[in-house]
């Protein structure tokens, strides 16, 4: 399976993210260091979602505690959940 690896800019840096499967125990991490953000390759839809936002946040407000950084995921998941919002993982018959 080929990883997918794409590059955003967080603030003015930027940065790759890349799906892996090798993040044992982990859903996602972010590499200061190499400016990468590295999520399970196994997440779908809204799982995928908000590790995404919550490595974001560590990545741009990298001085946030995991408290603040994980309650800012929730609400942001929360709110695009109450919006309607679908990914395309996720169907509901």
């Amino acid at each position: 399976m080929r990883r997918r690896r794409r590059t955003i800019y967080i603030g003015d840096q930027r940065w790759k993210i890349q799906r892996d499967k090798r993040l044992a125990g982990k859903y996602g991490e972010c590499d200061y260091g190499a400016k990468t953000i590295r999520l399970c390759s196994s997440l779908t839809g809204f799982d995928s979602l908000g590790t995404l936002i919550h490595e974001v946040l560590h990545a741009r407000l990298p001085d946030l505690s995991e408290e603040v950084v994980a309650d800012l995921e929730e609400t942001l998941i929360t709110l695009i959940e109450a919006e309607g919002f679908r990914h395309a993982d996720d169907h509901e018959d």
